[in-house]
């Protein structure tokens, strides 16, 4: 990492606002004093705990030294090491410092160290998004990208109920594109995937061994079994009165990101053609 990431006083004061803060989850001033010691760096200067840390990472530095400093500061406070016994404290502290390390293009990883983000944040938008701790928990788990697009603003606001509500349409609007139908529902499944009677349009496999088709029948009846459970039913609710737990949203997005994943290779079935 470069030190002048973090060159500008301005950077280093928020950086010190988040890690002394007077509220929790900042750190006491016993373990700003520690953490100073333990990086080689000036004691605390005169003041409150925020003007004291911010002293002593930028008093009597050049703007390159002050940067490396900072860094060293940040990475010795957020090892996990230091929180084994308060890991939503650490958790809080990483939360409220990545929205200041986003505009630098920076973030504290999993691992308590600082890596470096695709792009900087340049809005209030985009410091919501690349610091979301749900958008960066999905993208962990490798969620199909159509599905990030598809409800992103839900994701930015956490809003676990519009979000499955809005992900369960991005699998019928799928299939609309890659089949020019318009139905939706059951109806849309049986034209584009067949039935006993028809012939599909679109097939996941090969569609010739019993053993395919029998693939294919039963991811039919998957996305039937999504649009009944997700879909409908949280088209006829309002998220008051309405919990989703984490668990089973994280859940439920592994499945809809298996279904696009197995709709990438599908292709129209030839001899329906």
């Amino acid at each position: 990492m470069q030190s002048d990431s973090f060159s500008q006083r301005s950077t280093i004061r928020s950086i010190a606002n988040v890690l002394a803060s007077t509220d929790l989850p900042g750190l006491s001033g016993s373990q700003i004093d520690e953490l100073l010691l333990d990086i080689g760096a000036p004691p605390r200067v005169a003041g409150s705990k925020r003007e004291g840390l911010f002293g002593a990472l930028t008093e009597g530095m050049s703007a390159a030294q002050a940067g490396q400093l900072t860094r060293e500061f940040i990475t010795t406070a957020m090892s996990p090491a230091r929180h084994t016994t308060d890991r939503q404290r650490w958790n809080d502290l990483r939360r409220l410092l990545n929205k200041v390390l986003a505009t630098e293009g920076w973030h504290i990883d999993d691992a308590g160290e600082l890596t470096q983000l695709a792009e900087a944040a340049r809005t209030f938008d985009d410091i919501e998004r690349l610091t979301s701790s749900l958008v960066e928990e999905l993208q962990r788990r490798g969620t199909h990208e159509r599905l990030m697009e598809y409800c992103s603003q839900e994701l930015i606001a956490e809003s676990l109920f519009h979000a499955i509500s809005e992900a369960a349409k991005s699998i019928p609007d799928r299939i609309r594109i890659l089949t020019s139908l318009t139905d939706d529902g059951q109806e849309l499944f049986d034209a584009a995937l067949g039935t006993n009677n028809s012939a599909p349009k679109l097939v996941i496999n090969s569609f010739s061994t019993e053993s395919e088709k029998s693939e294919h029948k039963g991811f039919k009846n998957l996305l039937i079994g999504i649009h009944g459970h997700y879909r409908n039913p949280r088209a006829h609710k309002t998220r008051l009165g309405s919990e989703e737990g984490k668990h089973d949203f994280l859940d439920a997005f592994s499945l809809f990101s298996y279904v696009h994943r197995r709709l990438d290779s599908a292709q129209q079935y030839q001899s329906f053609m």
